[in-house]
């Protein structure tokens, strides 16, 4: 029973309120009609917090929760499964509890009670506070990621969670007004699922694009969207391994945010006809708070003000704030001010009040909003690369070249040595004169210029402190070491005294050192590194000697128990299946954090080239702007791509063999595939113009006999269970657009969507996709374009489906790349197993039962499951699938259910989907896969 005294009280505090709220409109009326109004205010930038600013319900728990969800999901039985809920509940609350203990503890450590009389700013003080709460932060989260309560969480599965996360009254109204006139908007988060973020945000139609990298641009913020900036889970495949991308974990990390956005804004000319806003709540915000010219605190949390009184800082009612924030002129020696606001409608009040100045920054259509060219700030990005010579064409300078061309940079050399080498290894080397190695840098540098500079084959200590000084001299501040000692056959490619030189000269300097693991334990005097741990103190060590950023590449561990989670061994092919791969782990530190980066292994003898190549597109992504950590992941991924489309590739006799750098304009991978699949059954083209007795002839013979053994390549993930597929009929009938249609299919569980459009030309095809894709990125679900790859190229979708009647499969493939996903229609097991070798990704087999939106043959449960039983790719039913059916299609071997009227011709698509999702996982189930 409700207390009478609280009910009197809270009705008194709401009446106070609404005069209150009363009085400010008076105050407004009133000044507005005086002659004097001071100038017109605009804003430059608004940075919101997200955890307890914008949500009014805990993101972090729910985060959590959805983790142990999807853990208990995959155990087999009710009674495993209640005893792994609780072993993780009580994991969960060992977590929470050894939180706020410790955390109690630092505070009363550091935090005192604050002083009755007001007094001056500290500083000092503030900033020591600010130091240990960050560390504090930073350590917990590793105490989180320790404990793997974070791994096997789906990908989707957190976009719905953050869905249903209830927001703050007016926050996103704001939000959309501030995106909408053209404010750059950011929303900023310690949570660990930027995924779950955007998702809670994009609840109400709310346009929201992640931010790429660790550093932001301010004027690069798309107009119309909010951008958010916060952590991420790391995926292998799509299930979270546990670990967190960090990027910001505390209160300096928003702090630095803010500075790098201010400074942008500085240097774009953008920031002077306006203020900077920042919102917060919590301890974390003050940084911020106290750096934009309004820093305003929401919310009743006693610990931020208790901070805010022992530091010296104001904290004084908005209401009170001047109308002309750019009229203040501040003093170092005077204390900041935070403005307290009672809710987001006084925030919106006093942001947008009668002096408020519309100044839209230039809008850009989708077109525009492609993605970035590799032109930046008006000029070629370029990389200097010094090394040495690598005869047969696989690894050093030619490595160097071709990477950087791959990744769309202008790359000029110095040469430090030439080598006389081929697959079976070094035969002789020839070192260039020192002074050689000098005239060409400068000559470079002097005229062309670099944005960075990327060292390999050094190959005695004077050359290293030549190359030292010389990159001092000319003034280039970022560099790339990758200390290449020996080689991969073991041969020596420096004299002695080439690592303590590097430790001592070129380490200080760099921005990122990149060595294997032999060449970590030569760095480090021949100190042996084993498994996971022994990367991570090497990492430690080296960064001792000044690099920025330490990666420790794992490559020789494969095959090898490197991590507890990674106990099945080098079974890279397990990527198709439900067995998890071997996997290749590197580390990557800046001093601070403890990245692991792992992907699967790659079993092949192409392989020579891999350090140089991923140094050299480091240093490429680097020139072209991105930060350390988003270079180290984008030059990873085109690695491991490269490796996988390298495969058996018949170039040389030795052990050593190079790789096709440049597969996505050449791919002979898939050459010779299909021409091993053209000459099955024949000896026509085994020797194709050679004598059959040749060398040439011999190596094409085995090669074709290697393709048509093994899988041409490996396939892309994507999460087949509810697949929609968009119908202009069906959503015109129900008076909705395919986005907001979309929008509500996925809100219910959707797990991939294709935009299907047979009747529109392309310029309206185009501007729809955009405006579908945005609801699918705004959820983490892929966006599939049908038949258009035009379209799908020039909106930026994650992939393509084409029937038997569109562009071939392997052309298709070979026009979108290795890394957008490809489905292709089917009906028999021949064009099946025909589309599997062309590239696709998935199938979609049908018409499976008859069909109102397409005229189809139907091909039956019996034919359905010959195809999902021919191919190793998965296969998805289409045709005439509903919920009373669909489970038979998964019984028949499917991994999900493509659905169109069944979701877009009824009242309520996300119940639709909702009640599919259900079936088919229940379904899979039954065939024990969770």
């Amino acid at each position: 029973m409700a207390c009478p005294l609280a009910s009197r009280s809270q009705r008194a505090e709401d009446n106070l309120l609404q005069h209150y709220r009363r009085a400010m409109e008076l105050e407004v009326d009133f000044f507005s009609a005086q002659p004097y109004r001071p100038p017109r205010q605009g804003l430059s930038l608004l940075v919101v917090d997200f955890d307890d600013t914008c949500t009014a319900t805990d993101s972090i728990g729910l985060l959590m929760q959805t983790a142990i969800e999807a853990t208990v999901a995959q155990a087999d039985g009710s009674s495993s499964q209640q005893a792994l809920r609780a072993e993780l509940q009580g994991q969960l609350q060992w977590l929470v509890q050894n939180y706020g203990a410790r955390r109690s503890a630092l505070l009363e450590e550091i935090l005192p009670e604050p002083e009755e009389e007001a007094h001056d700013f500290d500083m000092a003080w503030l900033g020591d506070f600010i130091d240990r709460l960050s560390e504090f932060d930073r350590e917990m989260n590793g105490v989180v990621i320790e404990s793997g309560i974070l791994s096997g969480i789906k990908k989707g599965m957190l976009a719905r969670a953050g869905a249903s996360i209830s927001m703050q009254p007016g926050c996103l109204d704001l939000l959309r007004r501030a995106a909408d006139a053209g404010v750059p908007t950011y929303v900023v988060s310690v949570n660990w699922s930027a995924e779950m973020v955007r998702a809670a945000l994009a609840q109400e139609g709310l346009s929201v694009v992640m931010a790429e990298g660790d550093g932001q641009s301010a004027s690069a913020a798309p107009p119309g969207s909010v951008v958010v900036y916060a952590n991420e889970l790391e995926y292998f495949g799509d299930t979270t391994t546990g670990n967190i991308r960090r990027r910001c974990e505390c209160a300096g990390d928003k702090g630095r945010l803010l500075d790098d956005l201010l400074l942008d804004l500085a240097a774009a000319g953008e920031g002077g006809s306006g203020i900077s806003v920042y919102i917060g709540d919590s301890m974390t915000d003050i940084p911020p708070l106290i750096s934009a010219d309004a820093g305003i605190l929401v919310g009743r949390n006693d610990m931020v003000r208790q901070v805010a009184a022992v530091a010296g800082i104001d904290v004084r009612l908005l209401v009170a704030a001047p109308l002309d924030l750019t009229a203040q002129e501040s003093h170092a020696d005077e204390a900041p001010v935070l403005w307290e606001a009672g809710s987001w409608d006084d925030i919106s009040a006093f942001l947008f009040n009668q002096q408020f100045k519309l100044a839209p920054r230039k809008t850009s259509s989708f077109k525009e909003r492609a993605p970035l060219n590799t032109v930046a700030h008006g000029k070629v990005p370029r990389v200097l690369a010094i090394a040495g010579s690598d005869s047969g064409g696989g690894a050093g300078i030619q490595a160097d070249l071709k990477a950087c061309m791959a990744a769309g940079v202008f790359c000029t050399t110095a040469v430090t040595a030439l080598t006389a080498q081929n697959t079976r290894g070094v035969e002789s080397v020839h070192m260039a004169p020192t002074a050689f190695i000098r005239q060409q840098i400068a000559a470079v540098l002097g005229d062309i210029g670099a944005d960075v500079a990327k060292t390999g084959m050094l190959p005695t200590p004077e050359v290293v402190e030549a190359v030292a000084e010389e990159l001092q001299a000319q003034g280039l501040v970022k560099l790339v070491v990758d200390p290449v000692l020996v080689s991969t056959s073991g041969d020596a490619l420096a004299t002695n005294g080439v690592a303590e030189a590097i430790k001592t000269h070129l380490l200080p300097l760099a921005t990122i050192v990149t060595p294997n693991i032999p060449e970590a334990s030569k760095l480090l005097d021949g100190r042996p590194i084993n498994g996971i741990e022994g990367m991570k103190a090497a990492a430690e060590e080296l960064h001792r000697y000044g690099p920025q950023w330490v990666l420790i590449k794992g490559g020789h561990l494969a095959g090898q128990v490197t991590h507890p989670d990674d106990q099945e061994g080098d079974a890279g092919a397990g990527l198709l299946h439900s067995v998890r791969p071997g996997m290749v782990t590197d580390i990557l530190f800046d001093g601070k954090n403890m990245i692991e980066l792992s992907e699967p292994h790659i079993s092949t003898g192409n392989n020579h080239g891999t350090g140089c190549t991923l140094a050299s597109t480091i240093a490429a992504e680097l020139a072209k702007g991105a930060d350390v950590s988003t270079a180290v992941r984008r030059a990873k991924k085109y690695v491991w791509r490269m490796l996988e489309r390298s495969m058996d590739l018949p170039l040389g006799q030795g052990p050593q063999k190079p790789m096709n750098h440049g597969f996505a304009i050449a791919d002979w991978s898939a050459d010779l595939a299909t021409a091993a699949a053209g000459s099955a059954g024949g000896s026509a083209g085994a020797g194709a113009g050679v004598a059959a007795t040749s060398y040439a002839a011999e190596a094409a013979r085995e090669q074709r006999a290697a393709a048509a053994t093994r899988r041409s390549r490996i396939p892309n993930r994507c999460d087949l269970r509810v697949y929609v597929v968009t119908d202009p009929v069906c959503n015109a009938a129900q008076a909705r657009s395919n986005a907001e249609a979309v929008r509500m299919a996925i809100d219910g569980g959707a797990t991939i969507v294709q935009l299907r459009e047979k009747k529109i030309d392309g310029g309206a095809f185009l501007q729809q996709a955009a405006e579908v894709l945005e609801v699918c990125k705004a959820r983490g679900v892929p966006l599939l374009i049908n038949d258009r790859v035009d379209v799908a190229l020039a909106v930026g979708a994650d992939g393509v489906h084409v029937g038997q009647g569109d562009l071939p499969a392997v052309t298709v493939r070979r026009m979108i790349g290795a890394d957008l996903i490809l489905g292709v229609s089917v009906k028999t097991v021949e064009e099946a197993l025909r589309a599997e070798a062309d590239g696709a990704d998935y199938l979609g087999a049908g018409a499976v039962f008859p069909t109102g939106t397409k005229e189809s043959e139907v091909i039956g449960l019996q034919r359905l499951q010959a195809i999902c039983a021919a191919v190793d790719i998965p296969v998805v039913a289409i045709g005439g699938v509903k919920v009373g059916n669909a489970a038979e299609t998964v019984a028949a071997g499917c991994a999900g259910a493509a659905v169109v009227s069944g979701v877009f011709a009824v009242a309520s698509p996300a119940d639709a989907c909702r009640e599919l999702l259900g079936v088919v996982d229940a379904a899979l189930a039954q065939r024990g896969i969770s």
